[in-house]
């Protein structure tokens, strides 16, 4: 067909060139959060990243659903207001450190819908058992100061000192 594609081009360039640019998939969604780009735009609207400034780093994949979080989110999708089947997907991600994920597919559904309270409310379930996660790891108990060697030489130089002194003061006593 193209002559179809000549005659667009004649009666509108901009099209032509939309048809005719090649489309780069991730470029069409911001590297950060996913949010779809705006094509002028030179920052991503939802997390502000500045695309010229990007600069992946090596290695640093976003996370991606095992097979049975896929499963589960299929589940999740057909029947969208059934609370336990949330309930399910999330505890899956959270036993398999895939809470990132989950919140980019709840993330996703409100892009498209955004009224949508079931996605809001889970998108909010992952936020809290994300930052839940965050705070007990930074509550791990510290050693106890037993455990360390220096304590140990504390007292064992303590208890030296003791018995020399006690010695030394019974013998000019």
């Amino acid at each position: 067909m193209p002559g179809g594609a000549f005659w667009i081009a004649s009666k509108n360039p901009l099209i032509m060139m939309a048809v005719s640019a090649p489309q780069e998939p991730e470029a069409s969604a911001c590297p950060k959060c996913g949010k779809k780009r705006v094509p002028a735009s030179e920052s991503c609207l939802r997390c502000g990243l500045v695309f010229a400034l990007w600069r992946a780093e090596p290695g640093a994949a976003p996370v991606r659903l095992d097979s049975q979080g896929v499963e589960l989110w299929q589940k999740v999708e057909t029947n969208w207001s059934d609370a336990a089947l949330h309930e399910d997907f999330l505890k899956h991600c959270l036993q398999t450190n895939t809470l990132a994920a989950a919140g980019r597919l709840y993330r996703e559904r409100l892009d498209e819908n955004p009224k949508d309270a079931v996605a809001a409310h889970m998108q909010s379930q992952v936020l809290a058992k994300a930052a839940l996660g965050l705070s007990i790891s930074k509550m791990q108990p510290r050693e106890p100061v037993t455990r360390n060697w220096w304590f140990w030489v504390m007292v064992l130089t303590a208890m030296a000192l003791g018995i020399a002194g006690g010695l030394f003061w019974r013998r000019f006593r």
